[in-house]
């Protein structure tokens, strides 16, 4: 669908997608930056979630009486590399909810803040009780270890008691710069209408207070295997994670695909099918890929039986290194641009999701049709491309544990 870029007086760029009798509509608000400019883990997921606990002008139960009276569904989202409050409802609703959009950026309270640090940290714990969820922030916290991205689950307890209400104030405060923001409208409306009403509530939004400082990503120079006992866990969850592709590489299309024909294709992947169908190896087995603006996240992981915990391992490099020396199949081929394209389809089914990815794509530099692009790309990509891109996954690699005590590598 053909979207229109403009901008506000004060340089905040605009995406409207126009959708003619759509009976709801969508509204987002994206701040550049999200996790990756936190300096204190926690930063981010508080600041998106104290904007809804109400204004100067509205108490967080005001707020909530105003969304269900008019069927309104807010959303708040913490992203690795943006920030984003959306608004989901009924066409006629729109004056309304970009005034009310407005008054949650400009004068949210952010009141009920130990309260909310609180509740986060309980949801923390919460998953981190589930050895999966263990084992992934494991390898992400050491994966990406000194910079935002890394902070993980495990970070956040850390520093989430030392947090202050005004460290959470100021980095929402700073994010708040017209050329670092956006504003995405999909649904039933004229352009004409809609840019005054915009203009008039987010135009004041100064358009550059100090650039947006991303700290720098720096690699690990080595492999790495890490492990985290459990007591209580009956399986052993193995993730193995690479450095890979960023959002934007020439190489995502065909990391995409290949991720998909190795571990991201469901029944019909090969680590489904090699180590669970044939070897009986695991419980559950898939592979992922995860472009950001910095680096990529390339990753493999698996449920298992403690006492196979060295064969699953084995599997891992077997498979990766039968796609880097052996071409996949045609019909391989054929299957994960296939997949691909069903899910491109999946994600688009509402004015929500298409607002989200617009949003999401133009705030990472990469213009809002961006993921249409991507989708033609990676029907382009071809047998050897599938391989070049098998062959960019190497080492340094993070290996991360979580098993019975006794059932941990001694030297990984």
């Amino acid at each position: 669908m053909q979207c229109e870029l403009t901008a506000l007086p004060n340089e905040l760029p605009v995406i409207l997608l126009p959708m003619a009798e759509t009976p709801r509509a969508a509204l987002a608000i994206c701040i550049r930056g999200g996790i990756s400019r936190e300096l204190q883990p926690g930063v981010a997921k508080l600041a998106s979630r104290l904007l809804l606990k109400g204004t100067a002008t509205r108490s967080a139960e005001a707020l909530a009486l105003e969304l269900d009276a008019r069927a309104i569904e807010l959303r708040e989202y913490a992203l690795p590399d943006c920030q984003v409050l959306t608004a989901t409802f009924l066409t006629r609703e729109l004056p309304a909810v970009v005034e009310l959009l407005a008054d949650m950026l400009r004068s949210s309270t952010f009141d009920d803040f130990d309260k909310e640090r609180e509740k986060l940290f309980g949801e923390i714990n919460a998953s981190l009780d589930l050895p999966a969820d263990s084992a992934q922030d494991l390898l992400i916290r050491t994966l990406l270890d000194g910079n935002p991205y890394g902070h993980t689950g495990t970070r956040v307890l850390e520093t989430l008691p030392g947090l202050e209400e005004a460290q959470v104030r100021t980095w929402f405060a700073d994010g708040m710069q017209a050329r670092a923001m956006n504003i995405t409208l999909v649904g039933d409306f004229s352009a004409a209408s809609v840019l005054p009403l915009l203009a008039e509530h987010f135009g004041g939004i100064p358009v550059e207070m100090s650039p947006v400082e991303i700290p720098p990503f720096i690699p690990l120079e080595r492999d790495l295997v890490v492990t985290r006992p459990r007591a209580d866990a009956q399986q052993a969850q193995i993730y193995q994670g690479w450095y890979s592709a960023p959002l934007g590489s020439p190489a995502q299309p065909a990391l995409a695909v290949m991720n998909t024909v190795l571990g991201a294709g469901g029944l019909s992947s090969r680590l489904f099918v090699e180590l669970r169908d044939k070897q009986g190896l695991a419980y559950s087995v898939r592979s992922s890929y995860t472009p950001l603006r910095l680096t990529g996240e390339f990753i493999i992981s698996i449920g298992t039986s403690p006492e196979n915990i060295a064969r699953a391992r084995a599997g891992f490099t077997e498979q990766l290194t039968r796609l880097q020396q052996e071409p996949i199949t045609q019909e391989e081929l054929l299957f994960a641009k296939g997949k691909l394209a069903g899910t491109f389809i999946l994600a688009h089914e509402t004015t929500t999701q298409h607002c989200l990815d617009m949003a999401i794509s133009q705030i990472n530099g990469m213009g809002a049709d961006y993921s249409e692009r991507l989708l033609e790309r990676m029907q382009a990509v071809t047998i050897a491309d599938v391989q070049a891109a098998a062959q960019s996954i190497v080492s340094p690699s993070v290996t991360a544990i979580v098993a019975r005590e006794d059932a941990l590598p001694e030297n990984g």
